[in-house]
């Protein structure tokens, strides 16, 4: 009970930054359809859920969802949609031209894997929320975390084209940006096999850093990579 009632002060402190005030009555309300939605998803799948037990522990009545969220699909695309809020992926926003090719990149791994995870509700509801997805597709997703991750593939593409003093991305920019991001999201779709293999890589605090760490710098050595590649290009073509 402790647990459920400390990811709830998290989602509204989360909308309270995310507003920029103290959310109403109506704004908290869809907070809590979400809390309690993400909690009801990650523990039965999104089958199995049932929105009259959302809205018992939403402490809401049956309307609430038809009336913030249409329908359980869409509240459902909505839960997946937390962690690409601008509030939990400073990535995102990122200016690129005024951080280093190391913050940036940290900023980046460190998005997929935080180090306080284990102590941020939020986190580890999504983590369950996706090991279930993966296990049980629900069909409802589609495209839509293709659509929600495309801003983040566009920005790995604008920090690789700002490094290598490009004015947009070519084939090798997009490989080299595929490669990256695939640096981590391999540990993502590939987690059961971590776990039974190395699940040291991943678990705790100082994993979590030590990812992330290492993460930059084998990102920083590709990169390094292209970079001399296209620089022997240049100079055969002389």
């Amino acid at each position: 009970m402790i647990a459920k009632k400390e990811t709830r002060c998290l989602l509204l402190k989360t909308a309270q930054r995310l507003l920029g005030h103290e959310p109403t009555s109506q704004e908290e309300t869809r907070w809590r359809l979400l809390q309690a939605a993400a909690e009801v998803f990650a523990e039965v799948g999104y089958h199995a859920a049932t929105t009259r037990e959302i809205c018992r522990r939403a402490e809401v009545n049956l309307a609430s969802i038809h009336y913030y969220y249409g329908d359980k699909a869409e509240l459902y695309r909505e839960v997946f949609r937390l962690p690409f809020l601008d509030e939990c992926n400073l990535f995102a926003t990122l200016d690129i031209s005024k951080v280093s090719l190391q913050e940036a990149l940290h900023s980046f791994y460190s998005w997929l894997f935080p180090a306080a995870a284990k102590e941020d509700p939020m986190q580890q509801l999504f983590m369950r929320l996706h090991a279930r997805e993966k296990a049980e597709p629900s069909g409802i997703l589609g495209d839509f975390m293709m659509q929600a991750f495309r801003p983040i593939h566009q920005k790995m593409q604008a920090l690789l084209c700002h490094e290598l003093g490009l004015k947009k991305p070519d084939a090798e920019v997009d490989r080299l940006t595929f490669g990256l991001i695939g640096l981590a999201t391999v540990y993502f779709d590939n987690r059961a096999a971590v776990d039974s293999l190395a699940p040291h890589l991943i678990e705790g605090q100082k994993a979590q850093e030590m990812m992330t760490e290492r993460l930059v710098g084998f990102a920083v050595a590709l990169l390094e990579s292209e970079r001399k590649r296209r620089a022997a290009t240049v100079r055969s073509k002389k």
